[in-house]
């Protein structure tokens, strides 16, 4: 029964912190009722996409001597504080920058950490369904918190209003999770990464190179999704359905793609994924887009881009065994971390100089297929990469 409580839990934590995909939909109240720039609000949304990643390295050494509740515990007091600070902030930026783009940030890299990896460690047979599991719960969020945060907005609510039920309604659930999450008492035995030797290893700057190129095509395409379609002069509703459409493949992709790579050989699964991913992508700048091929492409791109959350945790742990998965995954991340920096940025930028999205969306497309191609490259993991604890 724990191990499946276990893995509830940890597929709930995750819904509950991977409401930052919702961002955009607090975007416009901060802009007119506290007079925020598109910069401004962008800045706290990248600064949450690079600092999770980056603080799961310090969480993956302190996963090594803090029971999975502790940690737990962690991410709900920094998310639920960071929340509330920008919740009394008065709109003042520097406060909601540090408070959602710093503060819950690092309690989502906590979060995330131990979701991640403590389910798997009661399933080391089926390692890509349960890791799939509770990615998806991080992929679902947005939608979730889109429609919440849409109904509070409806009534009239303030937006740092709604910061300040998050922060507390989400921080109380995943508190009170976080005592469900435990580990099995055989979780310590395995091997240990040497990090003398582990950068140096082909088959993780394959795995650091692979989640870059695939993060990057998807965030880029994803933040411009709605006004590509604006261009071929898309219904508004039906811009709105298809970032919906996106964030629901994206959920099922992730549940999808898990469940198949524990059946047939991961690289090629993630060849497939990208391969989806990058023709979808340049099919989106190909052709002229009518309402109902807007919908099916933003429904492809979506399940193919959730792979690259589950199936590179997926391989990093084959490759480097589960006990390693919660050291060696934040470092993969970090691929992860810089693509959702550089990925938008880019879009956003050709997109000026051109006046036109098709550059960049070809750019994605080859980025993606770029990382499709690296797992058709057979190596050797080295002996010297692992050593016994």
């Amino acid at each position: 029964m724990q191990k499946f409580l276990t893995v509830l839990s940890a597929f709930f934590i995750m819904l509950c912190l991977g409401g930052v995909y919702a961002w955009s939909v607090f975007v416009p109240g901060l802009m007119a009722e506290y007079n925020f720039s598109s910069f401004q609000t962008q800045l706290i949304f990248g600064s949450i996409i690079a600092v999770f990643p980056t603080t799961m390295l310090l969480a993956g050494i302190l996963e090594k001597k803090l029971k999975p509740v502790t940690m737990g515990m962690i991410s709900a007091a920094l998310f639920t504080m960071g929340y509330l600070l920008a919740g009394f902030s008065n709109g003042n930026f520097w406060m909601v920058l540090f408070g959602i783009g710093i503060l819950s940030g690092v309690g989502t890299g906590f979060g995330y950490l131990v979701s991640l990896t403590t389910p798997v460690k009661w399933f080391p047979e089926k390692k890509g369904l349960i890791t799939g599991i509770a990615a998806a719960g991080f992929g679902l969020a947005a939608v979730v918190l889109s429609f919440l945060a849409e109904t509070l907005l409806d009534q009239g609510r303030d937006v740092l209003h709604i910061f300040t039920k998050v922060g507390l309604g989400y921080g109380l659930v995943i508190f009170l999770l976080s005592f469900f999450l435990k580990a099995p008492s055989s979780a310590v035995s395995g091997h240990r990464v040497d990090v003398r030797y582990f950068f140096k290893s082909k088959s993780f700057v394959k795995l650091l190179f692979g989640i870059f190129f695939g993060t990057f095509a998807g965030l880029l395409v994803i933040g411009s999704l709605s006004p590509i379609g604006e261009v071929y002069y898309i219904d508004g509703h039906v811009l709105v359905v298809g970032v919906s459409v996106f964030a629901v493949a994206n959920f099922l992709g992730r549940l999808s793609w898990g469940m198949v790579s524990d059946y047939l050989n991961t690289e090629i699964v993630i060849f497939s994924a990208l391969t989806l991913q990058a023709v979808s992508i340049f099919l989106l700048g190909f052709l002229h887009l009518t309402e109902f091929s807007y919908i099916v492409l933003s429904a492809m791109i979506g399940f193919g881009f959730g792979a690259n959350f589950v199936l590179f945790a997926k391989e990093t742990s084959h490759l480097y065994g589960i006990a390693n998965l919660g050291i060696v995954y934040p470092y993969v991340l970090l691929g992860y971390a810089v693509a959702g920096i550089v990925g938008p940025v880019t879009g956003g930028v050709l997109y000026d100089i051109t006046g036109s999205f098709n550059t960049a969306i070809y750019i994605a497309a080859f980025m993606s297929m770029m990382g499709a191609i690296l797992f058709l490259i057979r190596v050797k993991t080295s002996s010297k990469s692992t050593k016994s604890l």
